[in-house]
């Protein structure tokens, strides 16, 4: 089992090191402010990749 330490850092500043990431944070704050936003059913997401893909058991 691995187990990582605890770290001081949040996630919130460890994506913003990453410039593509700030990028895409800073425009999902964006787009929240604005009302910008969809909803997704999750359940109903699943339930479509989950049928979408195949299986082959040997």
């Amino acid at each position: 089992m691995l187990v990582e330490p605890p770290s001081e850092e949040d996630e919130t500043t460890y994506l913003l090191k990453s410039e593509t990431n700030k990028k895409h944070l800073l425009k999902a704050l964006e787009n929240v402010e604005k009302g910008n936003l969809f909803f997704v059913n999750l359940d109903e997401y699943e339930k479509t990749a989950f049928e979408s893909q195949t299986y082959k058991i040997e």
